[in-house]
């Protein structure tokens, strides 16, 4: 009787499938972002804006005093995230500014690293080194990014609360998916978004952790800080005015809303706005589930995302990190299939995140004269590939369905058939 051999690939033990060096390089690029973060704030002592509330909202819970009644720095900045943010902020408020920083881009761009390491082996890309190398290519294309640097810049939870969510959707225990992202839910709103889409997804069990995990932070909130929560839950949430500080701030508003207010013309701002929310929020998100369905969970949750910041009422640039999937997840695709079209299409959508927010800032800064509405109105561009994106692919598994039901065969499916 002949012996039998393995079909399948051979493994060598005890061998390392290489990466070491540029896993280093990764490590070494967070390591010097928090330097450099650390001696310019020590220097100059600006930026990292978001930061300083977080650590003053922090501080206040330490104080025994009112987060909310907090007007931070020359830009009456406000805390503006939950009671249950505040007291995960405690812990950046007991060491100096400058530490401070340095901690908290060293953790987002680690953060950063590991998100892309996720999208690159989630995609196919299995081996180590490529692996190694995929996402050392990807964080470098991905740090100029304006969302990105701005995120690191004003010392944003955004990138974070990316990778929070992505490893709980697509990586954690089944009986347990959904709790992370309710819990980010309790640090930033946003996230909310997501139990509408597990729902839609048939993921009950998930959805239902999800809102458990929201639930608990809240509880949690009101066990701690009584007063603060009733005031947040009691209306402070809702207070776009506690977001959209200094005028013209609404300009950098990236979502629906935030293009309606600065449209030239008299509009009926409200009711078209809510109009819109309905369309774009129910049809993006039978377009996310229809992705999830057809292409894997990252996808899904990407455009999932992508709708939450259309509809959202306020969507700064920093909110749109969710490019990095996006672009990570299209360019793996574009690479697979060796399309020049769909590489070309990565491109310009890289230039998209790259060019806009830096022109529009830089005007604002060295010629506010001219900073017209034409030009706030590049910042839309956000929007438009958002919008882009949900239209393209509707129209994309609209026509494969059709193919299917026509030739009983299927196509090429956007970004990989194995991105979740």
């Amino acid at each position: 009787m002949p012996s039998s051999v393995s079909a399948g690939p051979r493994i060598r033990s005890g061998r390392r499938d290489g990466g070491s060096f540029q896993i280093a390089c990764g490590v070494l690029i967070a390591l010097s972002g928090a330097l450099t973060a650390f001696v310019f704030n020590a220097i100059y002592a600006e930026g990292w804006i978001d930061l300083e509330v977080y650590r003053e909202g922090g501080a206040a819970v330490l104080r025994h005093t009112s987060v909310y009644n907090l007007i931070v720095g020359e830009n009456w900045l406000k805390f503006t995230y939950s009671p249950f943010a505040a007291m995960l902020f405690t812990p950046f408020a007991l060491v100096g500014m400058e530490t401070a920083v340095a901690l908290w881009v060293l953790i987002s761009i680690l953060a950063l690293e590991v998100v892309i390491w996720i999208l690159v082996g989630r995609t196919a890309v299995k081996r180590r080194g490529r692996r190694a190398t995929h996402t050392l290519v990807g964080v470098i294309a991905i740090l100029p990014l304006y969302p990105v640097a701005l995120t690191l810049w004003n010392g944003q939870v955004g990138i974070i609360l990316l990778l929070v969510i992505i490893v709980d959707l697509t990586h954690g225990k089944e009986k347990w998916r959904g709790l992370g992202t309710g819990i980010a839910a309790g640090i930033k709103l946003t996230p909310l978004i997501f139990i509408p889409y597990l729902l839609v997804t048939r993921r009950f069990r998930a959805a239902l952790m999800a809102g458990l995990g929201f639930l608990g932070t809240v509880i949690l909130g009101f066990l701690v800080l009584p007063a603060d929560s009733r005031d947040y839950w009691g209306g402070a949430f809702f207070d776009t005015q506690r977001v959209v500080t200094g005028q013209g701030a609404d300009s950098f508003n990236q979502s629906l809303r935030g293009v309606l207010m600065i449209m030239p013309g008299s509009w009926p701002t409200v009711p078209l706005w809510l109009a819109l929310c309905a369309v774009v929020g129910t049809g993006g998100l039978l377009v996310a589930a229809w992705t999830a369905k057809k292409v894997g969970e990252l996808a899904g949750i990407t455009v999932c995302a992508i709708v939450g910041l259309l509809v959202s009422p306020v969507s700064w640039p920093h909110h749109w990190v969710w490019c990095i999937p996006l672009l990570v997840l299209w360019a793996q695709r574009a690479q697979r299939v060796d399309a020049t079209l769909e590489k070309a299409g990565v491109g310009f959508l890289w230039l998209i995140f790259l060019l806009p927010g830096y022109i529009t800032l830089a005007t604002v800064q060295i010629y506010p004269s001219h900073a017209g509405t034409w030009l706030m109105l590049l910042m839309g561009s956000y929007v438009l590939s958002g919008l882009s994106t949900l239209l393209a692919l509707a129209i994309y598994f609209g026509r494969s369905d059709w193919r299917q039901r026509r030739r009983g065969s299927g196509d090429d499916l956007p970004f990989s058939v194995v991105a979740g």
